[in-house]
């Protein structure tokens, strides 16, 4: 659960700081017309890179994570490419499913977080933990063969955050907080302004297997995102 709720902040920070954005260049940057199509779209799906899993202790698989946020649903996928574990939030209960074995799915009740509205929570989060991005400036840096367009800005503290372009697509965000010595560097798959409907719906035909599995999905999911 502790790297749900990493990926989750890390989401958060890149959907909700369009809103904190008050000095920018004369020009707009990529990173505020990015944050412009969030903020118009109001849906989003954000693929991030979560490393290679040894499976088996032989064999090695790129896993990622995605987020997935339409209207005030979000999902939480965690993909190993032969197989995924996906938890929705439907605006109402939290259902976890198995898409690639679509048969059961297993719920817990709504009413333990209430309803929140997503994209208030985002930008809640956002004024927290974003206060105020100022535009440093932009050049280019080649990390191992790749060429990026780099996008600086700082909070005129002590946080630096690098925004990589590829074209218009961003790749990565380095966060240097220079009080503590910390590094956050996030890799982003894929960003998208288009979410299907299907991916918050559970299968007519799968049966609630809720008694039965309800602590043998908590503890997979645990195990696999810790």
């Amino acid at each position: 659960m502790k790297k749900i709720i990493s990926v989750l902040l890390t989401v958060t920070v890149l959907l909700g700081s369009f809103l904190s954005f008050n000095v920018f260049a004369v020009e707009p940057t990529k990173t505020e017309t990015l944050f412009a199509k969030i903020e118009s779209s109001q849906e989003v799906a954000v693929t991030l890179k979560a490393g290679d899993v040894d499976l088996f202790g032989f064999s090695r698989t790129g896993a990622t994570d995605t987020i997935y946020i339409k209207g005030n649903k979000i999902a939480y996928e965690y993909d190993l490419k032969f197989i995924s574990v996906r938890a929705i939030y439907d605006s109402k209960d939290i259902y976890g499913i198995i898409p690639s074995f679509p048969f059961f799915y297993v719920k817990i009740d709504g009413e333990m977080i209430g309803e929140p509205d997503i994209w208030e929570l985002l930008a809640q989060v956002s004024d927290v933990t974003l206060d105020v991005l100022n535009f440093k400036g932009s050049y280019t840096e080649t990390i191992d063969g790749t060429e990026y367009y780099v996008e600086e800005f700082d909070d005129r503290a002590q946080v630096a955050s690098k925004f990589y372009y590829i074209g218009d697509e961003l790749k990565i965000l380095d966060v240097k907080d220079a009080q503590n010595g910390s590094t956050n560097v996030t890799y982003f798959e894929s960003i998208s302004f288009t979410v299907d409907d299907s991916v918050f719906e559970i299968p007519a035909f799968a049966f609630d297997a809720t008694p039965i599995l309800k602590m043998l999905f908590a503890s997979l999911l645990g195990d696999i995102v810790a």
